[in-house]
């Protein structure tokens, strides 16, 4: 009797058509793999009379509420969008390790349930027969799967790379509306495979759970670090209680070399140039105008440099002062 009849894994109806148009069902495992903030992880394969047949995939399943068909196509909705932006995106990025991807989820139904599902303590909820759940390829055969971005902007590696870019592409092509983050998946040599990410929108129209609004768009960007594809992007607008305390901040700050830092700028953006990264941009922009934005960054270093010094002149005879009046004060009166 084979372990199938005995309904010893999980199974889900036929799901909805991928983009190729083929319809597949998914058998899975009764443990999870892995567990996030809202969704379970479960190991399977693909059923189906499609060439993705006996392909390894992952089953994700809603924690807190039983999965409804809403929940799924709201899921696949931003996944259609990353692959949108990804699209457009990866025209400026000529090295093929560098280029962006995400998955496409498929949904179904839960049509049979384990009987290792009851024989495990949960502690949030067991799987009911019939919810909806997100159907996805495993992305662990292609590399090691790990967290790139987070939800707030935070990035994992310390250099940045071709996906601070891509969170600052959207923000741009969205014209400031939404910006894209939680980056997960794997990078590999055909580049980097993603699920679903994070959106936070103006209007909050992802989802509450998830979209923080106009707020966390602030706070992704003030963990943003711009690279050469991404500088001259939009950048959203401070609260008035935000932009004081940058400037309070910018103020007080004599450590940076502002003119170290432009020269930096401009080698990392000679050599991104010289060594084809940047064939997009100069192809749709042409070099002069990246020519003119070195020299804009020359003179904004110039500015603060001369305000740095004339600040510095401010302290240096406010000290004088306040010494000169300290022996004023110890002369005898008479």
């Amino acid at each position: 009797m084979s372990l199938r009849l005995l309904h010893l894994v999980n199974e889900t109806n036929a799901s909805c058509p991928d983009f190729k148009g083929q319809n597949y069902s998914a058998s899975f495992h009764t443990h999870s793999a892995a567990k996030g903030n809202r969704k379970k992880i479960y190991h399977g394969h693909l059923d189906g009379k499609g060439p993705r047949k006996g392909e390894h995939a992952v089953v994700k399943v809603f924690r807190d509420a039983a999965g409804t068909e809403e929940m799924c196509d709201t899921e696949i909705e931003k996944h259609k969008l990353a692959r949108r932006l990804a699209k457009r995106f990866n025209k400026f990025v000529p090295d093929e390790r560098c280029r962006i991807n995400f998955t496409l989820p498929l949904k179904s139904t839960v049509e049979r349930i384990g009987v290792g599902c009851y024989l495990t303590r949960h502690k949030t909820r067991h799987m009911d027969k019939k919810e909806w759940v997100l159907i996805e390829d495993n992305l662990i055969k292609k590399g090691e799967y790990e967290s790139f971005i987070r939800k707030t902007g935070e990035r994992m590696k310390t250099d940045p790379t071709t996906l601070d870019a891509f969170l600052h592409f959207t923000f741009q092509e969205s014209e400031g509306k939404y910006v894209l983050c939680g980056f997960q998946g794997v990078q590999c040599d055909e580049g980097y495979f993603l699920t679903t990410p994070c959106i936070h929108s103006v209007d909050g129209r992802f989802g509450s759970s998830t979209d923080k609004g106009a707020a966390a768009i602030r706070k992704v960007f003030k963990s943003h670090r711009c690279n050469n594809l991404c500088y001259n992007f939009i950048h959203p607008e401070p609260c008035e209680g935000e932009e004081e305390e940058e400037e309070v901040k910018g103020s007080d700050s004599d450590s940076l070399s502002t003119n170290d830092s432009g020269r930096k700028f401009e080698q990392d953006l000679i050599g991104h140039v010289e060594k084809g990264h940047l064939n997009g941009l100069v192809r749709d922009n042409g070099l002069h105008k990246i020519e003119e934005t070195i020299k804009e960054n020359d003179q904004l270093a110039e500015t603060i440099m001369k305000k740095n010094s004339l600040k510095k002149k401010h302290k240096e005879d406010h000290r004088s002062n306040v010494k000169a009046f300290g022996s004023l004060k110890k002369q005898p009166s008479f």
